[in-house]
């Protein structure tokens, strides 16, 4: 099977040839993904292509029907080669989509590669084709030696889990134990300091690295392209759209470290260390799975630890972000509405392509912002629980070496909660239940076990206020606590009982938050409840800072964990000096 692939700047398309020897059937559907791993919606890729032909080792034209939105049947009549030729309207700005214009080529691979049915595990070559005048293809595929601009893919789960970049981009260089590290860039000013981006992004590589123990790749490829937004990981290559502008400033510079840190620590959570769903793919459908709080939420608790052991934030800066993702959550009201397992299995429902637009935050959650509040609880109860001689980054290796090294598969929900307890010995129910249900987290429980204090005083805010926290199953609105102090609280409703109308209308998640929010403070609310019907008094909604700071005095095992969590001290496991890790060594950092 072999691809002859050519961007088409003038018309903003690309033309492909797929080549295919052996074949036997008579006939042969050929299919085209309908999503892209790394980013959960529909994004119905079949319907950018056009001037579609199919013909047979001789040339002569052979007949095809569409079968299904994303399968083109060829009817091959016992033809040992086919090949189809079409074309991709290439007019996107975004990782998940491929734009060609008259200066660069970015390919999103499921949107420019077919298959045939069936053959998924087949290898396959790519020829590029560049218009006259570029000179750089950048991406993830092995190069094959003696053939210009000719690439290998072991199978078609890496051909389309590898982007590529076409143009005249800039290229620099770092290695880490002698693995290189290409970084194409483009669009991003002069002015930038390149050998300061290559230093850093060479200390988050070894951070990362050392943190799991191994650098699973022979080369990886950073693709920053520095207009647009939005970042796909891969398995040794990411693709990250950001403002090029926004890194002259010390702000905007650090808020692109941290975006590459999360899309590179992918290459281990998700890529490698993953839920069984997301792997062995079906390109043909939804991958559904409730464990998107781990996959991307802890993925970004990740990224901003690695960035302090990296020695590119302080612990005072990582508690400072913290304390805003906290309260972002806990002070929209989308968290009693809607849990972090909830918002992963639904996500594909909101951006699936259909039209359905971004999600009504009153009523909904993101695994993003929730995710690493709860990865939080989990690393700091482990290190407690464990006397600190293990942690969440015990549990990533395990999963890492058993699931991804030795079983060579993803793990199931109940398997990731298994290794997270058997790091800390004991029963983690509890945090479990908060990322299952919208039961509030008592969150100054754990953070004071790394000898920290959060502010939970509560000041009025001028929306309304119910006080409680809801789960829709099964077409009824069940409560599932009550706030103390709160005006469901004082007229009596509690835990359990099911609301069945709201002023007079079927009860659900979206008709309790808009009768909430159409009333102010004081206002009443008429609700039928499965046992009586109460009229309660709205209250105003309490904001909290949910601020997080050290303790003036921390005991010796507060202090310990704080250290040790933020890479200040050893690591029992790997028996290194975290804040130590990903120091550059300056003569590994240049440019070609």
């Amino acid at each position: 099977m072999s691809f002859v692939v050519s961007p088409q700047p003038a018309s903003h398309s690309v033309h492909v040839q797929f080549h295919c020897d052996g074949l036997r059937g008579e006939t042969e559907d050929f299919k085209m993904p309908v999503w892209m791993p790394g980013f959960y919606g529909i994004q119905d890729y079949a319907r950018y292509v056009s001037n579609f032909h199919a013909a047979g080792g001789a040339g002569h034209p052979l007949a095809w029907e569409k079968t299904t939105k994303n399968t083109w049947r060829v009817v091959s009549a016992g033809a040992a080669t086919v090949t189809l030729d079409y074309d991709v309207a290439s007019t996107r700005n975004f990782p998940a989509a491929t734009l060609v214009n008259e200066t660069r080529a970015y390919l999103a691979p499921p949107g420019i590669y077919m298959h045939l049915s069936g053959s998924l595990t087949h290898s396959a070559t790519v020829t590029f084709v560049p218009p006259s005048g570029w000179s750089s293809i950048a991406t993830g595929l092995e190069r094959v030696s003696g053939l210009e601009n000719t690439y290998f893919a072991s199978d078609f789960d890496v051909l389309y889990d590898a982007p590529i970049l076409l143009g005249n981009q800039e290229t620099l260089r770092f290695t880490v134990k002698g693995v290189p590290h290409d970084v194409v860039i483009e669009n991003v000013p002069a002015s930038v300091d390149r050998n300061k981006m290559l230093a850093d992004l060479q200390k988050l590589v070894e951070a990362g690295t050392g943190l799991i123990g191994d650098i699973p790749y022979s080369h990886y490829t950073f693709l920053m392209i520095g207009q647009g937004n939005g970042g796909i990981e891969h398995l040794n290559s990411a693709s990250v759209f950001f403002n090029g502008n926004s890194l002259q400033t010390p702000a905007g510079y650090q808020g692109w470290l941290s975006y590459v840190a999360h899309e590179y620590f992918h290459n281990f959570n998700v890529k490698r260390i993953r839920p069984l769903a997301l792997g062995p793919f079906d390109y043909d459908r939804e991958n559904l799975t409730n464990m998107l709080w781990v996959s991307e939420g802890l993925n970004v608790y990740y990224q901003d630890i690695l960035m302090v052991r990296a020695g590119l934030t302080t612990p005072e800066q990582y508690l400072a972000k913290m304390t805003r993702t906290i309260a972002g959550v806990e002070n929209a009201t989308g968290h009693r509405y809607q849990s972090a397992t909830e918002s992963s299995w639904y996500t594909w429902a909101v951006y699936g392509g259909g039209g359905l637009g971004a999600p009504d935050r009153k009523i909904t959650i993101s695994y993003y912002d929730k995710g690493p509040a709860l990865g939080m609880l989990l690393d700091l109860k482990i290190r407690a629980a464990s006397g600190n001689k293990r942690s969440l980054d015990d549990v990533m290796r395990a999963l890492y070496r058993k699931f991804y090294q030795q079983k060579k598969r993803g793990y199931t929900d109940a398997e990731f909660r298994e290794e997270c307890e058997g790091a800390a010995g004991e029963s983690l129910a509890e945090i479990f239940e908060y990322a299952a249900t919208t039961k509030e987290i008592d969150y100054a429980k754990y953070v004071s076990l790394a000898g920290l204090s959060i502010d939970l005083a509560a000041k009025p805010g001028d929306a309304a206020f119910l006080g409680v926290n809801v789960r829709a199953l099964d077409g009824k609105l069940g409560i599932t606590s009550v706030l103390a102090g709160s005006p469901a609280a004082a007229a009596g409703i509690t835990e359990q009982d099911e609301i069945l109308e709201v002023a007079g209308a079927p009860a659900s998640a979206k008709s309790l938050s808009d009768a909430i929010a159409s009333r102010k403070p004081g206002d009443k609310l008429s609700l039928r409840l499965a046992s009586r019907t109460v009229e309660v008094d709205l209250a105003a909604t309490p904001l909290r800072t949910f601020a997080l700071q050290q303790v003036a005095n921390p005991s010796r095992s507060q202090s310990a964990i704080f250290k040790m969590w933020m890479g200040q001290g050893v690591d029992g496991a790997l028996g290194l000096h975290h804040n130590r890790i990903g120091v550059a060594a300056p003569a590994d950092v240049k440019s070609r």
